[in-house]
């Protein structure tokens, strides 16, 4: 099977197209690259760095909790804010298992999605899932729908290196709970497209940092996040959502153990501390999602 979104991937090394023979891609200037046989293509940049990516527990928790619809009003957002008049693929620098991705090409039936990542662990689930036939039904509620065609191609990458897509070959670029390489993402934004950034607010998971002791977000980071982007980007809407979900015991392992938090603590530190919690916790999430286009 040919990899998805094909036309839109360079070779690492050189910049060049890429072709597919079976498993193998190749570019003019003699790299090659055979598919991970999990069915994700590796296609790493010189000098990059691929030990940082998520571990298998992390990924198996984000995939558990993300099932579970907690975090849906925030994945309907990205994907309805993802919507662009371009031509090209939608782009998903740290993209996990690609579940926000997968939204967001439900809104389209023509599109075709790149999800890039440094684990391999979530690279594996990426390449195998499929783009939801119905998520954003009329009424609001995103619908189990069952997986339609693959439509997306999932590639070991690093972020902060050289991206292994072709220049203005992103109709749309999204960039959720993650670092952001803002030089390469005007690089590979079409001069019509959009950038959907989601980034959590200062108050996102407040019950759960106090009581677990977890990482906090920075009070700088709109700043930071509109320095970063205000040279190549300009702000198009920027849309505030915030709401409570009461989580179980289990459901709260899952959510720390996905994040970065679960790097700082071990995990009988944290268990531990999530076994002293209430049977039930009310939780806050906040988050903003917003809409970039570039600059003229």
């Amino acid at each position: 099977m040919t990899l998805p979104a094909l036309a839109a991937l360079a070779c690492p090394n050189c910049g060049q197209g890429l072709d597919q023979a079976d498993r193998r891609l190749s570019c003019p200037g003699g790299h090659s690259f055979d598919l991970a046989k999990q069915g994700y293509a590796p296609l790493l940049a010189p000098g990059s760095n691929a030990t940082t990516g998520d571990t298998a527990d992390q990924v198996a928790a984000r995939e558990d909790f993300l099932s579970s619809g907690a975090y849906d009003p925030l994945l309907r957002a990205v994907a309805a804010a993802s919507a662009a008049d371009a031509p090209g693929v939608v782009v998903e620098p740290g993209c996990g298992t690609g579940h926000y991705l997968a939204a967001a090409l439900a809104l389209d039936p023509a599109r075709e999605g790149v999800g890039l990542d440094t684990s391999k662990y979530a690279l594996r689930r990426c390449a195998k899932r499929t783009v939801p036939a119905d998520l954003l039904p009329g009424d609001g509620e995103p619908r189990r729908a069952a997986g339609t065609q693959a439509r997306l191609a999932a590639v070991l990458a690093d972020a902060w290196n050289r991206l292994p897509v072709r220049d203005g070959a992103a109709a749309a670029v999204l960039n959720v709970f993650a670092p952001r390489n803002a030089d390469e993402i005007a690089r590979v934004l079409h001069p019509e497209g959009v950038l959907v950034v989601l980034t959590p607010r200062r108050d996102h998971l407040r019950e759960l940092v106090d009581a677990l002791d977890l990482l906090s977000v920075d009070p700088a980071k709109p700043q930071r996040t509109a320095d970063q982007l205000g040279s190549a980007f300009e702000a198009e809407r920027a849309d505030e959502i915030s709401y409570s979900i009461g989580l179980g015991r289990e459901a709260v392992r899952r959510l720390v153990g996905m994040g970065p938090s679960a790097r700082h603590h071990g995990a009988a530190e944290l268990d531990a501390a999530v076994a002293a919690l209430p049977e039930r916790v009310d939780v806050t999430v906040s988050a903003t999602v917003a809409r970039w286009r570039p600059k003229g």
